[in-house]
């Protein structure tokens, strides 16, 4: 998400100017925007009472975000930070760094196998 977080700002800047997209409206439109474009805005998007707890941490105490003035603009606009802690509905899904919830190897053999019967229907299509 990181980088869709930085392409939109650096969009809207190249076409409005440095101040057309601010960082923490880049994030808005990422999370509360992005929960409206799925019609989902009453469950997910934002932190409130009764809404589902998707939480993503980044670490911003790293070498490569030291003496950060802005959080959220180190996130948006700096390198990539590590995700710490990825909660979906209140959940672990990612903890310090790490997939917790499936096999990473065995996600890459269904995502290969997946893309193989993509190919062959592809190819059907032709």
């Amino acid at each position: 998400m990181a980088d869709e977080l930085r392409n939109a700002a650096y969009w809207a800047r190249l076409a409005g100017g440095p101040t057309a997209l601010s960082t923490r409206d880049t994030l808005r439109l990422a999370t509360a925007g992005g929960a409206r474009c799925l019609g989902r805005a009453g469950e997910i998007g934002s932190l409130e009472p009764g809404k589902r707890a998707d939480v993503a941490l980044w670490r911003l105490d790293g070498p490569w975000h030291a003496d950060i003035a802005d959080p959220v603009t180190a996130l948006v606009l700096g390198p990539p930070a590590p995700l710490a802690l990825l909660l979906v509905d209140g959940r672990p899904v990612v903890s310090d760094g790490e997939l917790r919830t499936v096999s990473v190897e065995a996600a890459a053999r269904d995502l290969s196998a997946a893309r193989r019967r993509l190919l062959r229907v592809a190819e059907g299509v032709r």
